[in-house]
């Protein structure tokens, strides 16, 4: 009867186990999402000194004011810059890395899509670089 008791219990704890796994994994996408989020919406509010802050030390590194870094993003990225809308796909956990897809929509219409690379920083995600996604068949 013991016996019993103590392996429903080892189950259980199992089971919350695996779902506290879960459930960091979402809160862990969620705050990428947010930091791209926060960034693209302080792009539209023409803050850039704001989004600037959501960027890694590298790209501030290679970028060091936020003017120079607006101007990088509104030249290289204009869809970024400024979307019609934005999606968010495919997330990859790396740990203390992660790379979430973007699809972006201009206002031409036209489809653009983007993996944002973040590095995690005391417990705040930063982005560490953004690379173009040619995906065949993509209209």
């Amino acid at each position: 009867m013991r016996r019993g008791l103590f392996i429903k219990k080892v189950w259980i704890i199992a089971l919350i186990i695996s779902l506290m796994g879960t459930i960091v994994f979402a809160d862990e996408s969620e705050m990428v999402r947010n930091t791209i989020k926060s960034q693209i919406e302080a792009f539209k509010e023409n803050n850039i000194a704001k989004a600037y802050t959501f960027a890694a030390p590298n790209i501030q590194a290679q970028f060091p004011t936020p003017e120079i870094f607006g101007m990088m993003v509104r030249n290289g990225y204009p869809v970024i810059w400024r979307p019609k809308s934005f999606k968010f796909t495919k997330f990859q956990d790396l740990g203390n890395k992660s790379i979430q897809r973007v699809l972006f929509q201009s206002y031409n219409g036209s489809l653009e899509t983007y993996d944002y690379i973040l590095e995690k920083y005391a417990d705040l995600w930063k982005i560490a670089g953004v690379l173009t996604i040619n995906l065949a068949g993509e209209t």
